[in-house]
């Protein structure tokens, strides 16, 4: 029976091992927060002391980390896969990072006779524990089997990016696109309960078009919570959202073209994040103006 390791058990990582723990998939897992990996075993995983006892025990081992600096940690830092890794191993990269840490990422893998993909991750956490993300896979068709089985629990379609980093680029290219609409609609509902419209027709006026995606309509629901409820826990994990936008943001800032207009499109989501994830310091319902959707 093959055994899959997880590197990350933040909410994404998480998400993976309860698809497969589901699954009745040999799972062993391990993260620097004991409290998440002691979660996971109790769901029914393996717990590890380190990346590098995972790499020991899994045939096939995904990192789901928030950075481009903890991907390059857990593969050769302190108690990293390199410590106990083998011949034939594969790597799978699920975090939104640079394609460059993809390539640089393989190239220290294949030193050990291993494989790295970026197998990078789409459709939220919900999606993953149904198996139905969309995957962004590198090199899609080198993929040795027990991987591509992996992708196939995790994933109703998984679409060849083109090579080892492009699905790295895809998933930066993906998250841009989100966060331009949850900015249009943010800019959207202020400017219309700003001028006496409800923005309640204008999500039906949206929706009518179809222009108004599932994400996005999860997303405005957001618009619609009073300031005081967006307090508290919610405003942590507000503030947690708003950091990883931001970090995808600067990720795609890198990769854009810096002498053009686009660039600074990029740039403005960037800066506008606080007030999209509404933990700025102008970003209350009040001080929008309105009633809510």
């Amino acid at each position: 029976m093959t055994t899959y390791g997880y590197v990350g058990l933040g909410e994404m990582g998480s998400a993976i091992v309860d698809r497969l723990v589901d699954c009745d998939e040999s799972v062993v897992v391990y993260d620097l927060d004991q409290e998440r990996t002691d979660t996971a075993v109790g769901k029914g995983a393996v717990g590890a002391a380190s990346a590098a006892e995972v790499a020991e025990l899994a045939d096939v081992v995904g990192i789901c980390v928030p950075a481009d600096r903890h991907v390059e940690a857990v593969i050769s830092g302190p108690g990293g896969l390199a410590k106990t890794a083998k011949a034939g191993q594969v790597v799978l990269v699920h975090s939104t990072v640079l394609p460059s840490t993809v390539r640089d990422a393989r190239a220290t893998v294949e030193e050990w006779g291993g494989f790295l993909h970026d197998a990078c991750v789409a459709g939220g956490v919900d999606a993953a524990r149904r198996g139905e993300m969309v995957l962004l896979v590198g090199a899609l068709t080198d993929l040795p089997d027990a991987a591509v089985r992996l992708l196939h629990l995790l994933g109703d379609r998984l679409l060849d990016a083109g090579p080892v980093g492009a699905g790295a680029a895809l998933k930066v290219g993906v998250n841009v696109m989100s966060y331009a609409q949850f900015s249009a609609a943010a800019a959207a509902f202020d400017l219309v309960e700003r001028n006496g419209a409800e923005s309640d027709t204008l999500l039906e006026a949206w929706r009518h078009i179809g222009q108004l995606g599932r994400l996005t309509e999860s997303y405005v629901s957001l618009l619609s919570l009073p300031a005081d409820v967006v307090a508290g826990s919610m405003r942590a994990y507000l503030v947690a959202t708003a950091e990883i936008a931001r970090k995808d943001l600067d990720l795609a800032a890198e990769l854009a073209h810096s002498g053009s207009g686009l660039h600074g499109v990029v740039t403005a989501l960037g800066e506008a994040v606080p007030e999209v994830f509404r933990v700025g310091e102008s970003s209350s319902q009040e001080d929008r103006g309105g009633q809510g959707g």
